[in-house]
């Protein structure tokens, strides 16, 4: 026989609000996201495409060739030749060309909004009005700021927003066919050099860690909904996320001492290691050639045809 007390049902603790109880769903469900993408990029490097066939230094060589070329592009013609050669290259690498186009168009939106839409104002960039938005009869002056009579959408403006939008596309376009389609291992070691070895170390080691740490926050949070009946008040859930920030630090702090001397007795000098042997073949050359005749072409075309034109 159960004594009475054990039978009885304790209702529910209220709680202040919907959001409070679902702080653990929503964490772990992003932590699982992150994680979900981290692997699938990794499965996108390994796939089949035009990108993924390529040594990783004549990709990042080049790459980093075409974002110093796009530097010095200031007409939108040749800025859109560098961008559709990203796009198309993207575009012939499977996987990694469906994963950058379906995140490039939820981050899109929020460029225009953020930087191409105050850009064509005549607040930030003066000029030839070509559609006024509101009319007032004399200027306002809030605090140093000075505000026009009229606000109105300018032609430069216009100008100014469609090249600084296609730059952002097109950098946008060579950081992620260069980070989706290379296997991280092969692209620090194409990274690593005298100089950058620090730097290589460090995010490695943050790369390789981070994923160990996600699935110890994880699995704390995993052990708290397990031994969770009823949602707990909002101030509550806030002392115990403190409390597992300090346990995780603690953690992090313990695991890097470790794993350093681990790796130091094993043989690590601070140079990564691939099993495969990087090697420039045939493909190289020609991604390396067609990539330099997009690069004269776009500088060309910059500084000679348009010449003198303000687009």
């Amino acid at each position: 026989m159960l004594p009475d007390w054990l039978c009885e049902t304790a209702p529910p603790r209220p709680t202040k609000g919907r959001a409070s109880s679902r702080f653990l769903t929503r964490t772990l469900r992003d932590t699982a996201r992150l994680l979900e993408t981290a692997v699938f990029a990794e499965q996108a490097a390994r796939a089949r495409g035009l990108l993924q066939s390529l040594d990783a230094r004549a990709k990042l060589i080049c790459t980093l060739a075409l974002l110093v070329a796009m530097t010095f592009c200031h007409h939108l013609a040749s800025l859109s030749l560098i961008a559709a050669f990203a796009a198309g290259a993207l575009a012939l690498s499977g996987p990694a060309a469906r994963f950058a186009f379906h995140r490039f168009w939820w981050v899109m939106p929020g460029v225009f909004v953020l930087v191409a839409i105050p850009a064509t104002l005549n607040i930030f960039v003066p000029g030839d009005p070509l559609v006024v938005l509101w009319r007032a009869h004399a200027p306002h002056i809030i605090g140093s700021l000075r505000l026009p009579s009229e606000l109105a959408i300018t032609r430069q403006g216009v100008v100014s927003a469609a090249l600084l939008v296609t730059r952002i596309i097109s950098g946008v376009l060579l950081a992620l066919g260069l980070a989706l389609t290379t296997r991280w291992q092969e692209l620090l070691k194409a990274a690593h050099t005298s100089v950058t070895a620090p730097f290589v170390f460090t995010v490695a080691m943050m790369y390789r860690y981070l994923f160990v740490l996600l699935r110890t926050v994880e699995n704390m949070h995993l052990a708290r909904r397990a031994r969770t009946i009823s949602p707990a008040p909002a101030a509550e859930q806030r002392r115990w996320v403190g409390n597992r920030i300090g346990v995780l630090f603690s953690r992090s702090r313990r695991l890097s001492e470790r794993v350093c001397y681990a790796m130091l007795a094993r043989g690590y000098r601070g140079v990564p290691w691939v099993l495969a042997a990087s090697r420039l073949r045939g493909r190289e050359l020609a991604w390396v050639v067609a990539c330099a005749a997009v690069i004269f072409v776009a500088l060309y075309l910059d500084r000679f045809i348009l010449k003198g034109l303000s687009w």
